[in-house]
């Protein structure tokens, strides 16, 4: 289950606050609130980064389309008139010449996409780099950046092969998503775990017991497991598992947000 609102999350882990409390609680909420908001403003702004790179995508497609399909005319009018020496059928081929340079160049401005898709890909969890289609999206990427011979590649397969790592990239940055069979050594044992993601911003994982948890967070080598060893905050975080998959009735669960940061 994947719960579509960032803001329910904030009440899922927002330390509960009874009537009878000091003054010095309610400023532990606030501070607590303040946090989220900032952990959430982070979470945005990547968001936005995302946004941004897909737009950029998506209007170099449609202009090499419009480009693609009027010089393919172009080509097809000289080539029906190759065998004339006047002067418009030099015109034509001069023409063709220019779209095949203007296509060269588009081709080297690709690089440098390819380099910031190559760092998002980092981010993304071994759970949503599975799936079939941004799986095969990834291979392709990477397949187009190693190879030498780039003036052969389709420039539509590579931009398609972008588009879809974005477009996957903002889908899971904007919900919760649950996940299950992770598995870490824990005292020479492997443990199996299940846990969510909140978006690109985090993620927890915990065994079914509650006895072992780990908090992971996104870098650009890949994402990082930290081991919780507070064994308070380790049923938290399983209760907070079990509200997100769905298993657990909704409620306030209290996580310490430093462990956020």
């Amino acid at each position: 289950m994947k719960l579509k609102i960032f803001s329910s999350i904030v009440l899922l882990v927002m330390p509960v606050v009874g009537q009878e409390n000091a003054p010095s609680t309610n400023k532990e909420l606030r501070a607590s609130v303040q946090k989220w908001i900032s952990v959430m403003k982070s979470t945005q702004e990547k968001k936005s980064a995302w946004r941004e790179q897909k737009q950029i995508l998506l209007d170099s497609r449609d202009s090499l389309s419009a480009e693609n399909a009027q010089m393919e005319k172009e080509i097809l009018s000289a080539f029906e008139r190759l065998g004339s020496t006047d002067e418009a059928s030099k015109g034509k081929l001069d023409e063709k010449k220019r779209f095949d340079d203007g296509r060269i160049a588009l081709r080297d401005g690709l690089n440098d996409l390819d380099e910031k898709i190559t760092a998002v890909i980092a981010l993304l969890p071994a759970e949503l780099t599975k799936q079939a289609k941004l799986d095969k999206a990834i291979a392709d990427h990477k397949n187009f950046v190693i190879r030498q011979d780039k003036e052969t590649i389709s420039l539509n397969g590579r931009l398609t092969a972008m588009l879809t790592i974005l477009t996957e990239a903002e889908k899971f940055n904007q919900v919760v998503t649950p996940f299950s069979g992770r598995t870490v050594e824990v005292g020479g044992n492997k443990v199996i775990l299940d846990g969510i993601y909140f978006g690109l911003a985090i993620g927890f994982a915990a065994d079914e017991a509650g006895t072992v948890a780990v908090q992971l967070k996104p870098d650009k080598e890949g994402w990082i497991e930290t081991e919780i060893t507070d064994p308070e905050v380790i049923e938290r975080v399983r209760e907070l598992i079990n509200v997100g998959n769905g298993s657990g009735e909704v409620t306030l669960v209290p996580i310490p947000l430093d462990i956020t940061q």
